[in-house]
């Protein structure tokens, strides 16, 4: 069986380039405009920022270890970034959500974040970003499917 050349590893390869791009920019914004948030934090604050979560979701959505999620969410419960609440639809869930100083911080964070993006890709016309966000989301989906067949068979 032969095999058709892709750019697959390139692809890969120049998003990972990218997104340590954007990592380092990140983390020199933080250390002047927020030395009390540490990157993981900040994932966080984007995270439950945007979708109320349970601890548990949090956990497969972030990727992160257990045990440091656990301790990075009990920091930020002491700086009165996040509440845990019951959940309304069941009452044996406690749900994470920001708190009004989280949520102010995580709005400020997200202006930094857009204005980062723009700055990053301002050399690409509106139209080809929204192709390539386009053509990012289709192959986000379809990994997302195979790696749940795969858990599946697992």
């Amino acid at each position: 069986m032969s095999t058709l050349p892709t750019h697959s590893a390139e692809i890969f390869d120049t998003l990972h380039d990218l997104l340590q791009l954007s990592r380092a920019r990140t983390l020199q914004e933080l250390s002047q405009s927020q030395p009390q948030l540490s990157f993981g934090q900040w994932r966080l604050l984007q995270l439950i920022g945007s979708h109320t979560c349970t601890q548990k979701e949090l956990v497969e959505r972030s990727l992160m270890d257990k045990a440091q999620l656990t301790r990075m969410l009990a920091d930020m419960e002491d700086k009165s970034w996040l509440l845990r609440q019951t959940s309304q639809s069941d009452r044996r869930v406690r749900e994470l959500r920001l708190s009004d100083a989280g949520l102010a911080l995580y709005q400020n964070l997200r202006h930094q974040r857009a204005a980062q993006a723009q700055a990053l890709l301002q050399d690409c016309p509106p139209a080809m970003q929204a192709q390539l966000l386009a053509l990012l989301k289709q192959a986000q989906a379809s990994a997302r499917a195979h790696d749940l067949a795969s858990r599946g068979r697992a």
